[in-house]
This record gives C-alpha cells, structure tokens and sequence, in this order.
C-alpha cells in the first residue's frame, strides 16, 4: 500500500498540476467569454488590416469620415477591452462606472461617421451614378451609396434612442416604462424622411441569384434584423 504521504506527493506533481489547472481554466471558460475573446481576436486582425493600409485613414478625400471612423474603431476597441474584462474577471473594467458615457459616445460617433461619409462622398456615390447588382458590402463588386449611408445614420439614431431608454427605465414605475418606450420608438415616426434599401432586393432582384452564397447572406441579415427590431 501507498502511504497517504506519498500519495498526496504522487497528485501534486508537475505535470498533475498542470492537468488540474486546465481541467479548472476549461471549465471557467463560458460562451459569453469565447465570444468576448472572439470579438478581441476580430478587432485585432482589423487593427491589423488598418495598420497595413495607412492611407485608410490618412487621405485627403473625405477626410473629415476617415477621422471619425478612425475614432469609432478605436473607442469599439475600448468596449471589447471593457467587455473582455468583465466576463473574464481579467481586471478591472475600463469603463466603470462610464457604461452611459461610453454608449452616448459610440451612438454619436456612428451617427457622425455615417453623416459624414454622405456628406464627402455625395457626388461620387450618388445612386444616379452606381450601378450595384445588390447593395450593402457584403457583393465585392457593389459600393456604399449615398442613399445606404443615410440610411444607416437612422439606425445609428435609433439604437442610441434604445440605449438611453435601457438606461432610463425606472425600477418598478410601469407608467414610466410604457412612457419611455413610446419614446425611445418615435424614430419610427420619422422613418420615411431616410432611404429605404430593402434586403429582400439583394436576392430577388433580376440578375441575382436567391440561392446564391450572397443571396444566402443577405437573407439571414434580413431574419437578423427582423429578429432585433420585433424582438429585441
């Protein structure tokens, strides 16, 4: 028989420690913090990307939308950082107690970025004078026109308008929460004053394939967002 002594030399050997430390680092690990990780390693090779095209951010055409979209990249790094942080208990968060200030910021920043991008590339990509197969960036052959760069600044409007009511919601009053959210939803009551680029054109229209890998992409963007906007 193996006295206890040994036995207890025998279970904290190196090489058992080690197993025991993973086995514990394994089980710590949640999909809440593989997809904070996930969202790091994406910001990372787009940090990457961006380093190796400098001029991306640095031209003199539209330079006012590259500045804001240098800055909007660089704060969406701090809330994958925050996030990271907070799920993984790595620290402390960096945005504590900034959540509201954060989330104001990025709002605005999106907002402007989109403006912006309107506002430089007006001439250039007017609709009247881009011929895209479908629209959004998923098709490599088709550009951002005017019209989607309008129309993403409402969304941006939008989303800020939810987040303030997220963070405006009393505890219990249920009159101020109804009050609120009818108010965080009356973007909606100027949704027509913004373009409309409809997904289901991206795989119905002629000279596009329904079935296609992006006729795919662009359907599950469509349930994507008719998820979030019926349902969360």
């Amino acid at each position: 028989k193996v006295s206890r002594c040994r036995q207890r030399r025998i279970r904290t050997a190196p090489h058992d420690r080690c197993a025991v430390w993973f086995k514990r680092a394994m089980q710590s690990l949640s999909a809440t913090s593989l997809a904070a990780l996930g969202l790091l390693l994406f910001f990372a090779e787009v940090l990457w990307l961006s380093g190796a095209t400098p001029k991306l951010f640095s031209g003199r055409y539209g330079r006012l939308h590259r500045l804001l979209g240098a800055l909007e990249l660089l704060w969406l790094v701090v809330g994958a950082v925050d996030a990271f942080q907070r799920v993984t208990l790595y620290g402390t968060p960096i945005l504590l107690p900034w959540e509201l200030v954060y989330d104001v910021v990025l709002g605005t920043l999106g907002t402007l970025t989109a403006l912006s991008a309107a506002w430089a590339f007006r001439k250039a990509h007017a609709s009247s004078r881009i011929d895209n197969v479908a629209s959004g960036a998923l098709d490599q052959t088709s550009t951002i026109t005017v019209s989607e760069m309008l129309e993403h600044s409402f969304y941006h409007k939008l989303n800020l308008a939810q987040v303030l009511f997220l963070y405006g919601i009393p505890a219990e009053e249920t009159r101020a929460r109804l009050a609120l959210a009818l108010l965080a939803t009356t973007p909606w009551l100027v949704r027509s004053w913004y373009p409309v680029n409809r997904f289901s054109d991206n795989y119905k229209r002629q000279g596009t394939s329904g079935w296609s890998l992006f006729g795919v992409l662009y359907r599950l963007k469509k349930y994507q967002y008719l998820l979030y906007k019926h349902f969360l």
